[in-house]
């Protein structure tokens, strides 16, 4: 059987159901179309900001073309660059327009600018293992880390690290990678230090690491440094007697 048998108790019945419910309701609905509003415009303004900094890396890529020789387009890159980090819609952009900030610094010999910038590409791109949950919380944020880009920035800052005489500093920024990227550059470079602290055996293992990692494409340079410090592993009381028949050193060009 109906309970309400008559149109004046439905309605009596729907009058005390709005008296108990209808604030609630009414708030749930203005909720939920807050929300709704709310993420498209924060889309459609994602969108906006992502636009505009794709434009303005394009122009900062041209004006970087000739900052080193040129002072206003020096200072126009790093205008761009400043604009480009505050939009923060692209957040992939503004970690390379860190970096290209820290190049023009280094330029100006302001290494102390550089240093802050590779720091903060770092920071935000570690190069170690994350856990899962900081990884969603990147992804979630639109800011999913590269560990790549992180890996170079972690190169660079030692070599900063290392021209403004801090060595040990540089060593360990080197010793804190938790990946496999850039060996070549790592282990060059920490030769590099360790022949400046007198430590030529530690020199002589980094140089043929990244010798080892550059495999055919070994440059002349780093070729040229190996060589001297194994020339210099050799004294003359333990030379070996050169062969009566013939004059080779059996030293490579």
């Amino acid at each position: 059987m109906d309970p309400y048998r008559t149109e004046e108790d439905q309605i009596r019945a729907l009058k005390q159901w709005w008296e108990h419910n209808g604030s609630s309701t009414l708030i749930g609905v203005g909720l939920a179309m807050a929300i709704l509003f709310g993420w498209q415009w924060w889309q459609q303004r994602q969108q906006t900001a992502a636009e505009q900094a794709s434009v303005l890396y394009q122009q900062l890529l041209q004006a970087v073309e000739n900052s080193a020789t040129d002072e206003v387009q020096r200072t126009t890159a790093e205008h761009l660059a400043g604009e480009l980090l505050k939009i923060g819609a692209a957040p992939r952009l503004g970690d390379h327009a860190e970096l290209i900030l820290a190049r023009i610094a280094v330029e100006k010999n302001d290494l102390a600018t550089a240093g802050k910038h590779l720091e903060a590409v770092l920071e935000r791109n570690p190069d170690t293992a994350r856990g899962a949950l900081a990884a969603r919380l990147d992804a979630l944020l639109g800011h999913a880390s590269d560990a790549q880009l992180g890996a170079l920035a972690r190169v660079r800052l030692a070599r900063v690290q290392f021209a403004t005489g801090q060595p040990d500093e540089a060593l360990a920024t080197l010793d804190a990678a938790g990946g496999e990227d850039f060996q070549l550059q790592r282990n060059e470079l920490r030769g590099d230090i360790l022949v400046q602290r007198g430590e030529r055996a530690g020199a002589l293992q980094a140089y043929r690491a990244a010798v080892q990692a550059a495999g055919t494409r070994v440059s002349p340079l780093l070729q040229m440094k190996l060589r001297e410090l194994e020339l210099g592993e050799t004294t003359p009381a333990e030379a070996p007697a050169p062969a009566p028949a013939t004059t080779d050193t059996g030293v490579q060009p």
